[in-house]
């Protein structure tokens, strides 16, 4: 069975105090984007996890850590003794990377989100909102790649409402060679707001996005972990302020970054844009990519 989920961008981040859960409060907008992973799930193996692709590197987890196998333990675990979960059991499971890692793109989120979607389908199915009830246990990020399209996140972001959304929205995603640990960069956000008030999502974000409008978006979105990743990775500033040179509508960093999205205006802006930030310092690479996107699915079963 092959099933596949998308990356994301957060269109906007709000962020706000941490809660009782030791956690930040978020008003978040996700959107899924095209870049996608696609993972193999091959019944009667070894358990074994396998990654390939663009991005198999060293740092994804191929054992019980993968976010990938502990949703297939997960389902394995919540369903013992009401269904037969006999074909989760040594279930391999190839991941086909092509969402950078650790770029702030929820690539792992996405192996997460497309084996709950095809284990559900190796058991007979599990309704959406006990899948998305379960994906909350993996990781914030997991429920919404489950859905896709564009959604508010509240909470740890797990607390979603769709977005209507007008037309495609084009953007060029400039990854980078380092990583940022983002417990840090959320303690550096503490520091350096101490009194951060309620995570908000300004309406004219929302207005923009039904509306298409690109520039709007641009005057109403923003990201307000963007000063605290800068503060550990300072060759961040100038990839920003180079895509602005370039051009981009705007310049918006991904989750607590590294990666920086470029909002461009259509498909060829993209494409000079990405021509221009590959060239830049501090940009591994340039990546285009289109959303809103579909959630997790299976693509071929048998």
């Amino acid at each position: 069975m092959r099933v596949r989920a998308p990356g994301k961008i957060n269109v906007h981040l709000g962020v706000g105090g941490v809660g009782e859960d030791g956690y930040h409060e978020l008003a978040t907008v996700f959107q899924a984007l095209d870049l996608t992973e696609t993972l193999t799930l091959i019944p009667g193996g070894t358990g074994a996890i396998i990654v390939q692709g663009r991005y198999a590197d060293d740092t994804v987890p191929r054992g019980e850590t993968n976010l990938a196998r502990r949703a297939v333990d997960l389902l394995i675990s919540t369903f013992e003794g009401e269904r037969d979960v006999d074909a989760l059991r040594g279930l391999d499971i190839v991941i086909d990377k092509q969402v950078p890692v650790s770029g702030g793109m929820g690539g792992g989120s996405a192996d997460a989100a497309a084996a709950l979607t095809g284990a559900a389908h190796l058991i007979g199915g599990v309704e959406t909102e006990v899948l998305s009830d379960l994906a909350v246990d993996i990781g914030a990020d997991v429920p919404f790649l489950l859905r896709g399209g564009t959604a508010i996140g509240h909470g740890r972001g797990e607390k979603l409402s769709p977005v209507l959304t007008r037309g495609s929205f084009h953007w060029v995603m400039a990854t980078s060679a380092g990583q940022l640990s983002t417990p840090e960069v959320y303690g550096r956000f503490d520091e350096l707001t101490p009194d951060p008030g309620p995570a908000e999502v300004p309406p004219e974000v929302l207005k923009a996005l039904a509306a298409g409008d690109v520039d709007a978006l641009a005057a109403a979105a923003g990201n307000d972990l963007t000063e605290a990743a800068v503060s550990f990775r300072p060759e961040l500033a100038e990839v920003l302020e180079a895509g602005r040179e370039a051009g981009a509508v705007l310049p918006l960093l991904s989750g607590s970054g590294p990666t920086i999205g470029f909002l461009a205006r259509d498909a060829h802006h993209a494409l000079d844009l990405a021509v221009l930030l590959q060239a830049t310092r501090g940009v591994k690479e340039a990546l285009r990519t289109t959303g809103p996107a579909a959630g997790a699915h299976v693509v071929s079963s048998g």
